[in-house]
C-alpha cells in the first residue's frame, strides 16, 4: 500500500514563482464537504504511515483526531478582500480576506454539548473530508499532511425546532493562514483501501460507582453507559481501565456482570481517606481511547475519596 506521503496531490506544482496555468494531468475538484476533522494546532500526520482506518482509529484514541460527522449545511461566511482605491482610480489589495464557515447537522442535544466542548481559539487545524471520500489539507513544512489553522472555533446557539423544521446543531471557525489553502493546499483522493467518510467518531462513555468504596474492601464496582442514550456499555476488558490510588497506578482484574455494563474490579484493600480514580484508558496502548468490536469509546474520570 502507498505511504501518505506518496498520496498527496498537491496542487501547487510549478517550478517558478508564477505557477503553471495548463491542463495536462488530473484536475482535483474538492465536492461538498461531509465531515471535518480536527487534530491539535501543529500535528503533522506521519508520510511513513499507510492512511488507512488502523491508522485513523489510532489517532482517534491517542486524542490527536476529532472527527465531527453529517454536516447538512455548509455556509462559507468567507470575508472580502479589501481594497484600497488610489486618487488615480486604481485600485489594490490591503488586506486578503480569511476563509470563515458555518457548519450545521442535526445530530442532537448530546451532539450539541459536543460541539460547544470545541470552542476555542487556536487550538486545533482542520481537514476537510469531501461527498466523495477526498481529504483535504494543507502542507507541512517537512512535506507531509496537515490540517488548515484555525482560530476561532466556536459551538452555536441551538437552532430550536418548529412545526415546519427540525432542531439544528452549529459550528462556526475560521482558518486563519489564508495561503496554507490558497498556496499549499494538499489533497488526497479516496484510496481503494480507505474510506474517510466511514470514519465514525469517539463514543463519550460515563462512568459511576454502583457502590461507594469503603475501607478494606477489594473491589469497585463500576457502571459503564454511552452518554448520549446511557445504553450499557459491555465488554470493556481488563486493559481497558486505568484505576488510580492516591494518584498511583493499581493493577487490577475486571469482570462484567452478565451484560448490564456494571464490571467488578478487584484489586488491594483499599484504606481509610485513599482517593480512587477510575477511567477507561488503554493501558496496553496509552491511548486515552478504547477499541470495542470496531467502535472507539473514552470516558472522564470518576473520584470517590474511602469512607
Amino acid at each position: 500500500m502507498a505511504t501518505l506521503n506518496n498520496i498527496i496531490n498537491l496542487v501547487a506544482c510549478g517550478a517558478s514563482g508564477v505557477l503553471g496555468t495548463g491542463f495536462k494531468g488530473c484536475r482535483p475538484y474538492f465536492q461538498k464537504t461531509k465531515d471535518l476533522w480536527f487534530v491539535p494546532r501543529g500535528f503533522v500526520f506521519d508520510g511513513t504511515k499507510e492512511l488507512d482506518v488502523t491508522y485513523a482509529q489510532q489517532l482517534q484514541a491517542e486524542g490527536n483526531l476529532i472527527v465531527v460527522k453529517g454536516i447538512t449545511t455548509f455556509t462559507d461566511n468567507s470575508s472580502d478582500d479589501q481594497i484600497e482605491t488610489l486618487e488615480d482610480g486604481t485600485k489594490r489589495v490591503t488586506t486578503l480576506g480569511l476563509y470563515e464557515f458555518l457548519v450545521q447537522f442535526v445530530n442532537g442535544l448530546y451532539f450539541h454539548t459536543a460541539l460547544f466542548s470545541l470552542s476555542s481559539f487556536g487550538n486545533y487545524d482542520v481537514l476537510y473530508v469531501d461527498t466523495a471520500g477526498n481529504l483535504l489539507g494543507t502542507q507541512a513544512t517537512n512535506g507531509s499532511l496537515k490540517g488548515f489553522s484555525v482560530g476561532m472555533l466556536q459551538g452555536q446557539r441551538l437552532t430550536w425546532a418548529t412545526d415546519t423544521a427540525g432542531q439544528r446543531e452549529g459550528l462556526a471557525f475560521q482558518l486563519t493562514e489564508r495561503t496554507e489553502l490558497d498556496e499549499n493546499p494538499s489533497y488526497i483522493q479516496k484510496q481503494a483501501s480507505f474510506d474517510p467518510r466511514t470514519l465514525e467518531g469517539v463514543n463519550e462513555s460515563t462512568l459511576s460507582y454502583v457502590n461507594a468504596p469503603a475501607a478494606a474492601d477489594t473491589t469497585l464496582t463500576v457502571k459503564v453507559v454511552t452518554r448520549q442514550d446511557e445504553k450499557p456499555v459491555s465488554g470493556i476488558s481488563t486493559t481497558d481501565f486505568k484505576v488510580t490510588i492516591n494518584d498511583v497506578v493499581t493493577p487490577i482484574t475486571a469482570a462484567e456482570v452478565g451484560s448490564t455494563g456494571v464490571y467488578t474490579l478487584t484489586l488491594a484493600a483499599l484504606a481509610s481517606s485513599d482517593v480512587v480514580d477510575v477511567r477507561l484508558y488503554d493501558t496496553v496502548e496509552s491511548r486515552v481511547g478504547i477499541s470495542l468490536d470496531g467502535s472507539l469509546y473514552k470516558s472522564s474520570t470518576i473520584t470517590a475519596t474511602v469512607a
